[in-house]
C-alpha cells in the first residue's frame, strides 16, 4: 500500500516537474523571441533611417561645420575701446575700426611724441588691421554658413523632422539658439574661443554630430 502511494506521489512530483520545466522552457522561448523581435525592429527603424536621413545628416554636418568657431565680439575683446558687435553688423564693427585705425595714424603725425607713445599707438594700430582681419573672415563664412542653413530648411528639413529622432531635433534647436546667441545676439563663444572645451560652438557642433551618429547606429 505504502508502495503504491508513494509510486503515485512520485508520479504527481514528476508530471509537476514536468510541467514547470514545460512553463519554464516557453517563458525563456517567448522571452527570447521577443528580444529577437525587438533587435530586428530595432535594425529595421535604422535601416529605414540610414535610407532617409544618412545623405541628409552629411548634408547637415558639412553645412554646420562651415560656422565660424568665434564671434567678432571674441575678436574685439582683446581691443581697448572696440566697438560692440551684434545683429550681424559685420560691416558697423568694421567701419568704426578703420575710424579708429585712421584716427591713431593721424596722432602718429603729431610732432616731438616719445618712442613709447609711439610704439603704444602702432600697437592699437596693428591690433585693430589684425581684428579686422579675422572679424572679415568671420563674416563671410558666416553668412556662407547662414545661406547654406537656409537652403538645408527649404529643401531638406521636411524629411528631417520626419525621421530624425528626438536627441538629434534637440541638439540641432540648441545649436540654432546658439548660432543666434552668437551672432545676432553678440554674446562670446567663452572665455577662451581656442579652448573646445568652452567653446560653445565647437561644443552644441559636437553634440549635434554625435547624436546624428548615435541616431544611425554609428
Amino acid at each position: 500500500m505504502s508502495e503504491t502511494i508513494i509510486t503515485a506521489v512520485i508520479g504527481v512530483i514528476g508530471v509537476a516537474i514536468g510541467a514547470t520545466i514545460s512553463i519554464i522552457s516557453t517563458i525563456i522561448s517567448t522571452h527570447a523571441e521577443d528580444k529577437r523581435n525587438k533587435i530586428l525592429m530595432h535594425q529595421k527603424e535604422i535601416e529605414a533611417k540610414r535610407e532617409h536621413l544618412d545623405g541628409i545628416y552629411k548634408k547637415l554636418v558639412s553645412v554646420i561645420n562651415l560656422y565660424p568657431k568665434s564671434s567678432p565680439n571674441d575678436i574685439l575683446k582683446h581691443i581697448e575701446y572696440a566697438p560692440s558687435y551684434s545683429m550681424e553688423s559685420f560691416d558697423s564693427v568694421i567701419t568704426s575700426l578703420n575710424y579708429q585705425i585712421d584716427d591713431y595714424k593721424k596722432q602718429l603725425n603729431v610732432e616731438n611724441m616719445d618712442y613709447q607713445r609711439k610704439a603704444d599707438i602702432q600697437t592699437q594700430i596693428s591690433n585693430r588691421e589684425y581684428s579686422e582681419k579675422k572679424i572679415l573672415e568671420i563674416r563671410d563664412a558666416y553668412f556662407n554658413a547662414r545661406d547654406k542653413y537656409r537652403l538645408f530648411c527649404e529643401t531638406d528639413k521636411e524629411i528631417f523632422d520626419l525621421y530624425a529622432g528626438q536627441e538629434v531635433r534637440n541638439c540641432l534647436v540648441q545649436f540654432e539658439v546658439m548660432i543666434h546667441n552668437v551672432f545676432i545676439s553678440g554674446n562670446c563663444v567663452g572665455m577662451d574661443a581656442d579652448d573646445p572645451l568652452q567653446n560653445c560652438v565647437e561644443i552644441c557642433r559636437r553634440d549635434l554630430i554625435n547624436s546624428m551618429r548615435c541616431d544611425l547606429g554609428i
